[in-house]
């Protein structure tokens, strides 16, 4: 067992200092903005209605976020995010009677990993692609939540009977997501990029109304190298050669 676990340390070793020299994310700064979808507190269905076929009882709201992520490493980056969503706030819809202030908003904040997967076989070192392993925990405060019991009926369009749905939400106010997937993307004159995510873990802010176990998200990212990072690397193109010097004997 002991030798068995030596090797496995020896071969990530080889992997992350010998492969990850030439094509390399360590000292660099990353930003993305990015939008993705969830299912919220809120009964009625989407008013995307052509894009969420068949019909579904609990509307989604779009999920916007800005993420930061530098690189310690050669392959791993870390970071955290911070962004919105839209929820039905019953604290003023019910209590104060109050229909304008019905969809809130509420802070999503969260932490990140990536391991990037190109550092370890790739030796252009002004690779345009990326291609990593995830993992994120995250979560939301909604301000005001109140817990409720709802029921109404519905209409589904693959089933001619009328359906009566019942939302049961508790009062938790603060809600995680968590979870692991993987992510890739392409940059353009390597600066800035597109890219997306695929994720699976738990993915919704109301588990209790309805449970959500993958996640999808797209959006544009930019990369900056710090000045030390430039320096060295510019030295290392300016590096003078040792001269080649004959010496002949008579």
């Amino acid at each position: 067992m002991k030798c068995k676990l030596v090797f496995l340390v020896f071969c990530f070793a080889f992997f992350s200092f010998g492969y990850g020299q030439n094509y390399s994310i360590k000292d660099r700064l990353n930003t993305k903005l990015s939008i993705s979808c969830n299912r919220t507190n809120e009964f009625g269905g989407d008013y995307f209605v052509e894009l969420d076929r068949p019909l579904h009882p609990i509307r989604f709201r779009f999920n916007v976020r800005a993420e930061c992520n530098y690189g310690v490493t050669n392959w791993l980056e870390l970071g955290g995010y911070l962004g919105y969503i839209r929820y039905e706030n019953m604290y003023y819809s019910r209590i104060r009677k109050k229909d304008f202030d019905k969809v809130a908003f509420a802070p999503i904040f969260g932490v990140n990993a990536n391991v990037h997967l190109l550092p370890f076989f790739v030796k252009n070192k002004d690779c345009r692609w990326e291609w990593y392993l995830t993992a994120k925990y995250g979560g939301t405060y909604l301000i005001n939540h109140i817990a409720f019991r709802s029921q109404g009926i519905s209409f589904i369009s693959s089933n001619p009977n009328v359906q009566v749905d019942e939302i049961i939400c508790s009062d938790k106010r603060y809600r995680q997501v968590f979870g692991v997937g993987m992510g890739g993307g392409m940059y353009f004159k390597n600066v800035w990029g597109l890219y997306t995510e695929i994720m699976a873990g738990q993915y919704s802010y109301f588990p209790e109304i309805c449970p959500v176990y993958w996640t999808a998200r797209v959006g544009v990212e930019f990369k900056f190298y710090s000045k030390q990072n430039k320096n060295k690397a510019k030295n290392k193109n300016n590096e003078i050669l040792p001269q080649h010097i004959e010496i002949q004997v008579k």
